[in-house]
């Protein structure tokens, strides 16, 4: 019985290597993909302009921001891109020279035209100190835009 282990194991690792492979390379197309509408978010970011970053938003988003108040987990929703264009808007109020930057941790298509990404904002580069925020994000495509269906914010560290 042990002399068809063997073999046995190695026709399972043969067959399962193109399967592997495949998810490798979808793993790397959806990082791609993400990579790049990170970082044209990230350059919106930098200009201020609350209406063209809620344009990366889909028409029927949530943008949901996690902070801590007395050490317990506020959740703020924002629906929709009014509601987006009002957070940012918000955010924006005391503009200053700033170099963000997204780094993507993880990507995922989870189908041909659904992408989720985990990663951090770094909310200004040129200071070495400034705020590394946790997101998790899912986009949709739609005529050829990766549009953010949601995206969740942690605004928790340190506190």
């Amino acid at each position: 019985m042990n002399r068809w282990i063997l073999p046995c194991l190695a026709t399972a690792c043969l067959a399962l290597a193109p399967i592997a492979a495949t998810a490798d390379d979808a793993d790397a197309a959806a990082r791609k993909i993400a990579e790049k509408v990170t970082t044209e978010g990230a350059a919106i970011f930098d200009t201020y302009n609350a209406h063209a970053m809620a344009a990366t938003y889909a028409e029927a988003s949530i943008l949901t921001i996690y902070t801590k108040e007395d050490g317990k987990l506020k959740r703020e929703v924002r629906e929709g891109r009014e509601g987006v264009e009002a957070a940012y808007a918000e955010l924006f109020k005391n503009p200053e020279t700033i170099k963000s930057a997204n780094h993507v941790e993880h990507a995922r298509l989870v189908s041909p035209d659904v992408l989720v990404i985990n990663g951090t904002f770094d909310t200004n580069s040129l200071k070495p100190d400034s705020p590394k925020v946790p997101f998790h994000q899912v986009r949709s495509q739609k005529d050829g835009k990766w549009l953010v269906s949601s995206m969740e914010i942690y605004l928790t560290l340190g506190k």
